[in-house]
């Protein structure tokens, strides 16, 4: 089947398994593509613009995703989560003769708002983390679950003593890295796994004690992909000082010359996949057209499946944890069943649909902010046969009188929410990461764009100031008030970061953290696939990478690998 999209006008094709699947969900096909789905999506989640603000109940200073602006009530997190309200104190009944997504958003603007995205009751010491969940000791940590000690790290999964890191799982002791797993002491590195002790590589699996290499497996002593003796590997270690400051650059720079030389497999990810299209996929069966997902099943069109399990879902934007037939739907997770166009509802929710920051909720239809209800209509509780009736007639409600936005965009059931019902301008959300656009860009879809002011501090130094090696640095640098030398933004070294420098034996960094995790994700693929052909053998594939890559199919690739 042949669509146009609503959104960008564009066609699209909806194969016979997506008309199974939503025949299956009993909803209609989408009348947006998949580029389109993803972008609205990821605009109503935001893990990364964090601000101060006031809480709404308790008056204390709470860090939130919420701008200092925002008109709507926020609460801290001890408020939104302590047992003082519930949310069916903002019930209200449905009326037929109104639009149901209007009356939504009625709702949506007076319920209270959760400051951050976390499972708050599962953290400990983890105050200045956002999306986050059974975290310890975590700071400025992001889309991170089962985390320890990990700071100024992003999309991780069991992560332990490390910081700076972003799309890693199960690693310890890591530092700099992108796309890890199964990892200890991996510093400066890209897509390895089951590795240690290795420095700026790119692709390595069971290896161990390696210095810019590429493309190896169970290899060890190698440098630029040379072999050594333990000796001979052990006095080259030395000789080029990554203890300093200065030697950690000049490898750093030496290994990027070097491994852009090697092919690039055409997707990043796991060797036990089957059935697989997308980037960076993990462990996973029948999943097409996904995009950082790891142990997901016969799914499509999914992103950020970051804790496994995930199964038979569409169009589902994080974050998995034993979740199944999910659709339309962003960070909805931790054993979630049939939820359908929500968001922002975990643990354990069982049939949702329209709902944002429903907690336990099962049968929940256009519910806002409520905790642990069952059969309830915009925050109203009904019993089970009224349930029933009263959503099938908003069904019908809605297709017989679809809300249509600013922009001439229908939205009938079967559409998850308009793009104006977004608490979140374009460059706070998510989706400003992954699928980047300018503000007249945004704009003219209908997103909202909001500049930001950041505080201003007084350096106490400048970053070239810093001393080269740890050892040079007394532990008064944790009082410094530092400037960035990229961007003179001003920054501290926090005492938990410094212990974890400590321990790996690293210099404090003369760049601040937004300037080290931009770089981050500036080395990610984004999730939009290009079709190519193998650098090799010129068979069809599609792919991530940039055109300036030399790329292979997943045959040559293999063939290819020391």
């Amino acid at each position: 089947m042949n669509k146009t999209c609503q959104n960008c006008k564009n066609e699209f094709v909806i194969d016979a398994d997506h008309i199974s699947f939503c025949e299956k969900m009993k909803v209609p096909t989408p009348t947006w593509c998949p580029e389109c789905r993803m972008t609205r999506r990821l605009s109503f989640v935001n893990a990364w613009s964090i601000f101060w603000r006031d809480c709404d109940k308790c008056g204390n200073k709470t860090m939130s995703s919420f701008r200092p602006d925002f008109q709507g009530t926020v609460y801290c997190q001890p408020c939104w989560w302590g047992d003082t309200w519930d949310g069916t104190e903002y019930g209200v009944e449905y009326d037929p003769t109104r639009n149901f997504l209007e009356q939504w958003r009625e709702l949506q603007l007076k319920t209270p708002q959760c400051a951050l995205e976390t499972t708050y009751l599962t953290l400990k010491n983890s105050d200045y983390c956002n999306g986050i969940a059974y975290g310890k000791n975590c700071y400025l940590t992001f889309w991170s679950d089962y985390c320890e000690d990990v700071y100024y790290s992003s999309i991780v999964d069991s992560l332990k003593d490390s910081s700076d890191c972003l799309n890693m799982y199960k690693s310890e002791l890591c530092y700099e890295s992108v796309g890890l797993g199964d990892c200890n002491k991996v510093f400066y590195s890209d897509m390895c796994d089951n590795s240690s002790d290795v420095w700026f590589s790119r692709n390595l699996s069971g290896c161990m004690n390696c210095i810019g290499c590429v493309n190896l497996r169970g290899q060890s002593y190698m440098i630029f992909n040379q072999k050594y003796s333990r000796e001979e590997y052990f006095e080259k270690v030395k000789e080029f000082r990554l203890d300093t400051r200065e030697g950690i650059q000049a490898v750093w720079q030496a290994s990027e010359e070097f491994t852009s030389k090697f092919p690039y497999r055409e997707y990043k990810g796991s060797a036990q996949n089957f059935n697989v299209k997308g980037e960076y996929i993990f462990n996973s069966k029948n999943t097409q057209d996904c995009y950082m997902c790891t142990d997901t099943e016969d799914s499509k069109y999914c992103q950020f499946i970051t804790v496994k399990t995930a199964k038979d879902c569409y169009d589902y934007s994080g974050w998995g944890n034993g979740v199944s037939q999910m659709y339309e739907c962003g960070n909805v997770g931790e054993n979630a069943n049939n939820c359908k166009f929500s968001y922002y509802c975990f643990p354990d929710s069982l049939n949702l649909e329209y709902s944002s920051w429903c907690v336990g909720g099962k049968n929940n239809f256009g519910c806002v902010n409520l905790k642990r209800k069952q059969y309830a209509i915009l925050n109203k509780v009904y019993d089970k046969e009224s349930y029933e009736k009263l959503t099938a007639q908003i069904r019908e409600d809605m297709k017989n009188n679809p809300y249509v936005d600013s922009k001439g965009r229908v939205y009938a059931y079967g559409e998850f929410f308009p793009i104006e019902f977004s608490h979140y301008s374009y460059n706070d959300a998510n989706v400003i990461k992954f699928v980047p656009k300018t503000k007249d860009q945004a704009e003219a879809e209908g997103y909202r764009w909001q500049e930001r002011t950041d505080n201003v501090y007084t350096p106490t130094m400048n970053g070239s100031q810093l001393p080269q090696t740890l050892d040079e640095t007394p532990d008064t640098i944790v009082d410094e008030i530092i400037s960035c030398i990229a961007c003179n933004r001003a920054y501290k070294i926090a005492d938990g970061e410094l212990t974890i420098l400590k321990k790996l034996k690293l210099p404090v960094p003369d760049h601040c953290p937004k300037c080290r995790e931009s770089e981050r994700f500036e080395k990610i693929n984004k999730p939009k696939l290009r079709t190519t052909t193998c650098a090799k053998c010129n068979t069809q594939i599609s792919t991530a990478h940039p055109s300036d890559r030399i790329i292979y199919c997943v045959k040559c690739y293999q063939q290819e690998m020391v």
